[in-house]
């Protein structure tokens, strides 16, 4: 059963990556949504709850794509070792994983912090906090807009990689092309 759910996995996250794709390119989408957004916070807080709700289930099947993996390096292995591994890979990815995206979330938060306390001192330090406190807000959109292409390619990458791993015949066609 690993390598069916890891095909399925892999295909939900080419999907993804396509329609992400697909979105940045459509201009009719960009249009809608700028329409959408002026027209009040409900719609605005609807709209997010979607992203947020596509965020949660990609990461899902991600996760479950990384303890298929997991799971299929330590087949061979004794049952206990395969649950300590998976174990491991699991929790790593999920503190790892979460653990990023909530010090992300909260990047401008510490940015006001920052930005506040630094009223609190005086002369050089006083500076360097404030500064630092506005790099972190005005750099927050920036690093949400790389994350985005990054996790684009990365969705690509591995729902293509399930594909060419565990397909042989598409294996072997890109093992024959050259480099």
């Amino acid at each position: 059963l690993i390598v069916p759910v890891l095909l399925l996995g892999g295909a939900y996250l080419s999907y993804e990556g396509v329609e992400k794709i697909y979105h940045l390119f459509s201009t009719q989408s960009h249009a809608k949504t700028d329409h959408e957004e002026a027209t009040g916070s409900a719609v605005i807080l609807q709209i997010e709850k979607a992203k947020i709700q596509s965020a949660i289930r990609t990461d899902f099947i991600l996760s479950i794509e990384i303890i298929m993996i997991t799971l299929g390096t330590v087949m061979e292995q004794s049952l206990l070792l395969q649950i300590i591994v998976v174990s491991l890979i699991a929790l790593l990815a999920t503190v790892g994983v979460y653990g990023v995206v909530a010090l992300i979330v909260r990047m401008d938060d510490v940015g006001f912090f920052l930005i506040a306390k630094s009223e609190q001192f005086q002369g050089f330090l006083a500076k360097i906090t404030g500064w630092s406190g506005s790099a972190l807000v005005a750099m927050l959109p920036k690093v949400i807009n790389a994350l985005a292409i990054i996790g684009t390619i990365a969705m690509l990458l591995v729902g293509g990689g399930m594909f060419t791993h565990n397909i042989h015949s598409l294996h072997f066609l890109i093992t024959i092309m050259p480099a």
